[in-house]
């Protein structure tokens, strides 16, 4: 089945996003940009909107743009490179700045040139394009480096043996794979022996993961940990370990992400995912619509903006997201004060 098929058909079976009441407060403590101009319109260019962290990124976007007097105008590539192209081409005529997630790894330089010649600013998010004046990212291969250290200090087998880890990721997009081969690296950096014995494609959609996980699972056994680029597919795959008959309580779950309100209240009770790397979404959505106004005013404005990462567990979670009429909520001055390093050990 296509992935687009694949995804229309699953679309209504991924969590939806409802914003926690304090969310607009949150967002106006963080100090706009200083700008002598700025847009009336912009372009949001997704890769898959019905993902959880997307559907957060567009109502930061939408709540931050208003803030500046400006309307966002939203597109979803569905994971298409010739999709988002057309999409681009068409979005251009009409707004004055654009915000790209990339569909893919390769292919999307000829949005970049199609806003050069069209004079307008393009800001990119989580996935590099060859060309690009910004993006606004994670290091995604550190943290999942760091992810994978926190696990092979704290998930040892009583009997010693090697850990056996299965590997939920999204080969079509670099920085999922950079996650993977961090993780990877990070739990052999403790553990030299731990196995990754299988890597499948969740297709960032926990059905399809699912189904993955078990055919996987019935052909390598049982498996120590589920690593996931993404907490939703990682719950999808630990479904599929369900399923495969093995015991649900033996089974540490390390996702990344930690976007919604399920995964927190899952990180929160003990249960299989034990540790997330949290991503900030909020975050990202704050700097990503920041960033082009910036962009759009003519200021300065690095290559690469550093959104920080951290090994979220029980202990940690409150102090980034408290929770505020019993939700919880982002808070962005705790998120803006972890370090961030600007020099990525991979892109």
């Amino acid at each position: 089945m296509s992935q687009t098929a694949v995804t229309e058909e699953n679309h209504s079976l991924v969590t939806e996003y409802n914003p926690p009441p304090q969310l607009d407060a949150a967002i106006r403590a963080v100090p706009l940009v200083a700008a002598s101009k700025t847009p009336k319109k912009i372009g949001y260019l997704t890769n898959y909107s019905f993902h959880i962290w997307y559907q957060i990124i567009i109502e930061i976007l939408k709540r931050r743009a208003a803030q500046y007097g400006a309307e966002i105008v939203v597109l979803d590539a569905d994971l298409s490179v010739e999709n988002q192209i057309n999409q681009a081409r068409e979005m251009l005529k009409e707004v004055d700045a654009l915000i790209l997630t990339p569909a893919a790894t390769e292919g999307l330089e000829e949005i970049l040139k199609m806003a050069e010649e069209a004079g307008k600013v393009v800001l990119v998010e989580a996935n590099p394009v060859e060309g690009m004046e910004t993006m606004v990212a994670i290091c995604d291969y550190d943290a999942g480096y760091d992810l994978g250290v926190w696990v092979g200090e704290n998930v040892k087998n009583a009997d010693g043996s090697n850990l056996r880890i299965l590997d939920v990721g999204l080969p079509t997009l670099r920085p999922c794979l950079l996650r993977s081969e961090g993780f990877a690296a990070g739990v052999k950096s403790i553990q030299p022996d731990a196995e990754i014995v299988a890597s499948i494609n969740g297709e960032a959609t926990p059905p399809i993961a699912r189904a993955a996980a078990l055919d996987a699972l019935n052909k390598t056994g049982d498996v120590d940990v589920i690593f996931a680029m993404d907490d939703e597919t990682g719950q999808g795959a630990y479904q599929g370990y369900c399923d495969a008959g093995f015991d649900p309580d033996k089974v540490v779950l390390a996702g990344f992400g930690l976007a919604g309100e399920h995964e927190k209240d899952w990180l929160m009770r003990g249960e299989a995912l034990k540790v997330s790397a949290a991503m900030f979404p909020e975050y990202v959505g704050l700097r990503c619509l920041d960033g082009v106004i910036k962009l759009y005013d003519g200021q300065a404005i690095s290559e690469r903006d550093v959104v920080p990462t951290v090994a979220m567990t029980p202990e940690k979670l409150e102090k980034y997201y408290p929770k505020i009429e019993g939700v919880w909520t982002p808070d962005f001055a705790a998120i803006a004060a972890l370090p961030a390093n600007g020099d990525c050990t991979k892109v």
